[in-house]
């Protein structure tokens, strides 16, 4: 249920969706366990105040609702699957022919250098 359709339901938006009515507060350490992530980053991604938790006696706590919210701050949408076209690269006007667009003239071998091999 949506924190609104709690608060208008009368009930108390944090504890909705709760077991009667309880809180489950995770330790930093629990929680960097439970998303399978370092404590380290998770206690500096809530000291650059980028994701949700609650300083209770100094140290760092997440809700469920904490989890489910970094959870979704962090989610990478995938790509789209169809492929961009390039557009064409021109080729230099050395290669390039008088007889139509797009004519490639064929290659030609490198001249030779007066330097002799003995």
């Amino acid at each position: 249920m949506p924190a609104d359709a709690a608060a208008s339901a009368g009930r108390d938006p944090v504890t909705a969706g709760t077991q009667a009515g309880h809180v489950t507060m995770h330790t930093a350490e629990e929680a960097a366990r439970l998303l399978k992530v370092k404590r380290s980053w998770l206690e500096r991604q809530a000291a650059a105040r980028k994701i949700p938790f609650s300083m209770l006696g100094g140290s760092y706590h997440f809700s469920d609702r904490h989890l489910a919210e970094i959870i979704r701050l962090n989610e990478v949408a995938p790509a789209p699957s169809h492929r961009v076209q390039r557009p064409a690269r021109s080729l230099p006007d050395s290669r390039r022919t008088g007889d139509s667009p797009g004519t490639v003239a064929p290659l030609r071998p490198r001249p030779r250098t007066s330097t002799h091999h003995a």
